[in-house]
């Protein structure tokens, strides 16, 4: 019985917890948007918080609300947080971070480094960037749109999970900054409606800006050299062709795809590289025809539709290689299967200078025997 008495007196005893904090006061950040000043090159840090009122069994009405904090830096904008009545602020949960292009323009990872070692910061999030005056947009957004704090978290979940633009996360984005071969495209998203959309990507070496980016359809056609894809999309887009005077539409999803880059020495020279893209899909879409897909025809787009993709993709590497971003990780996979190679190299003075040829090949499912 003292026994009991004794381990009842403990649980009571060790409950509480010193850095405990109430869950009343806690305000858990939806959104951290980070942008610059252009006047004074200040930070600018918004954060958003969500709250249900009205609450009821299982249901709220949200309550997004926004608050500004300035400083010299974005640890001096933190810290004003806890002298706010609105602070303190906890990001643990912090579903985006949305940085402007102006912020993302000027060594960014500076900046951010920090919040590695911050206690109640969430690191494991996405980063998306914006083009535009962060304040006034959340404002804009959230003003008209009670929801807007949660459909764009499921739509930045969603662009990455179904392989539409890459996936780059805060920690990944300040990591990158010591790793020589990281490179990274970061999604660049643009006011649509009520809402956003995708309009691009950032091309970003070692955690800084290049200075170049990728438009929509090139972020499509870099995902596809990745091999990254989704059963769900859709990939569309228009074409010219041999036996029509206009370009011509085409639509299609993607059954199965492989991607495989492969290295050809060169003597004395520097090695050429394949990136070869094998593609099993469904067509919904090819032009103007509506002769049914026998296997003469199937045999013509496929020609036809692999040599489009492949003028595409040669322009995206281009776009890579203007900007020295070896987002497609060629250089990693030199210096792991082909070592003597790499070590003959410069990288980044190489890079923009080597043959880089896409080859797609393209088998249509849906043909009619």
């Amino acid at each position: 019985m003292k026994k009991a008495a004794i381990a009842i007196l403990l649980v009571l005893l060790l409950t509480g917890c010193w850095d405990r904090l109430p869950l009343k006061t806690l305000h858990i950040v939806d959104i951290a948007g980070i942008d610059q000043d252009k006047e004074n090159g200040d930070i600018v840090l918004n954060y958003v918080v969500t709250k249900l009122k009205n609450v009821g069994q299982g249901s709220g009405e949200p309550s997004p609300k926004i608050t500004v904090l300035k400083g010299h830096s974005l640890v001096e904008a933190v810290e004003q947080g806890q002298y706010t009545e609105q602070g303190p602020f906890f990001g643990m949960h912090t579903g985006i971070y949305f940085i402007s292009k102006s912020f993302a323009s000027d060594d960014p990872v500076q900046e951010l480094t920090f919040i590695l070692k911050a206690p109640y910061t969430a690191s494991n999030s996405p980063v998306v960037i914006i083009n535009g005056n962060m304040s006034k947009l959340l404002k804009s957004k959230i003003g008209t749109n009670k929801e807007f704090t949660r459909g764009l978290s499921d739509f930045v979940l969603s662009i990455e999970k179904n392989g539409i633009a890459p996936e780059v996360t805060l920690m990944k984005l300040i990591l990158s900054r010591k790793e020589p071969l990281e490179d990274m495209a970061l999604p660049l998203l643009k006011p649509s409606n009520s809402s956003m959309e995708l309009d691009g990507a950032l091309l970003f070496r070692q955690g800084t800006y290049t200075g170049k980016e990728l438009d929509k359809d090139q972020v499509q056609m870099l995902m596809l050299m990745l091999e990254k894809y989704s059963g769900n999309k859709r990939y569309t887009g228009n074409m010219s062709r041999k036996d029509e005077d206009k370009k011509s539409d085409y639509g299609f999803s993607v059954k199965k795809l492989n991607s495989k880059i492969i290295t050809h020495p060169e003597s004395g020279e520097l090695p050429k590289v394949s990136i070869g893209v094998r593609m099993r899909i469904y067509v919904f879409k090819f032009g103007e025809s509506v002769q049914p897909f026998k296997p003469e025809y199937v045999n013509r787009m496929e020609k036809e539709l692999g040599k489009h993709l492949e003028e595409d993709a040669a322009a995206t590497i281009k776009t890579l290689q203007k900007a020295n971003c070896d987002v497609l990780g060629i250089g990693q996979q030199l210096k792991a299967y082909h070592p003597n190679i790499w070590k003959s190299m410069n990288w980044r003075k190489d890079f923009p200078e080597m043959s880089i040829e896409p080859n797609f090949d393209v088998q249509i499912l849906n043909s009619e025997e």
